[in-house]
């Protein structure tokens, strides 16, 4: 069913990603599913993973949805629908780093140390070069639209954030091995993310497609941690597939 809303749920850890998300980091894109869908794209401040996941819960009216999250959206998506598994028609995780397995592997320093002040125009733009394989994406009204949010929503740091992640990740992956993730879902990955191994966004597909068997895993090409922004047609043919598949079942 074509009327069935699509919610975004951008990423960013608060108080510690260089750049400052929200709506508007999703770009074109939501134009694109704009044309064909309702689209909803939430603007999420919790310091802690359950309190964004309760945030978007709160957020999303009676009907069924589709969740599209970035990074830690990703997280907050699964979670979510994890949760409330009647709420939730399907689940897309766009270069989730955050629900994805971490190992034991090296520190990532691709976002280490960032040009002071920190949040500012310069120090944003620095950032989402550094996540990105191509820099046209990055134009002014992007800029704009990270500093505005900057000065609306200053970043805050919580130390309860860590901790937080590490449980609700947990929660998800024990899902996935016992009772089996609850609804339709698919990992989208970018292939040069520098923020994520290609190998951890395959391991979160194979936790999810372990009882789900409406899994799917895509890839972008040439695209790095912003896959929706560098090749917005490309992302948005892959999630309407998706999602027109599962409004099919």
């Amino acid at each position: 069913m074509l009327n069935e809303p699509v919610v975004f749920l951008h990423g960013g850890v608060p108080g510690v990603t260089p750049y400052c998300s929200g709506p508007h980091i999703w770009g074109r894109c939501l134009e694109l599913f704009a044309a064909e869908r309702k689209v909803v794209a939430l603007d999420l401040h919790g310091l802690t993973v359950d309190a964004q996941v309760q945030e978007a819960r709160t957020a999303l009216k009676e009907d069924a949805v589709h969740l599209v999250g970035h990074d830690l959206g990703g997280l907050v998506a699964l979670a979510l629908a994890a949760e409330a598994p009647q709420r939730v028609r399907s689940v897309s995780a766009v270069a989730s780093v955050a629900a994805a397995p971490t190992g034991d592997g090296v520190v990532n320093l691709t976002l280490a140390h960032p040009p002071p002040p920190l949040w500012s125009r310069r120090s944003q733009a620095w950032a989402l070069e550094r996540v990105s394989y191509s820099h046209q994406h990055i134009d002014g009204a992007l800029l704009d639209a990270c500093e505005r949010a900057a000065r609306n929503n200053p970043p805050v740091r919580s130390e309860e954030f860590q901790p937080s992640l590490m449980a609700a990740k947990a929660r998800l992956y024990e899902t996935c091995r016992e009772r089996g993730y609850p609804v339709p879902a698919q990992v989208v990955w970018g292939t040069d993310d520098p923020l994520g191994s290609f190998d951890q966004g395959l391991w979160l597909f194979r936790l999810i497609a372990q009882k789900q068997r409406a899994a799917q895993f895509h890839a972008v090409n040439r695209a790095g941690a912003l896959p929706f922004r560098e090749e917005p047609e490309t992302f948005h043919q892959i999630v309407s597939a998706f999602l027109e598949g599962v409004s099919e079942r």
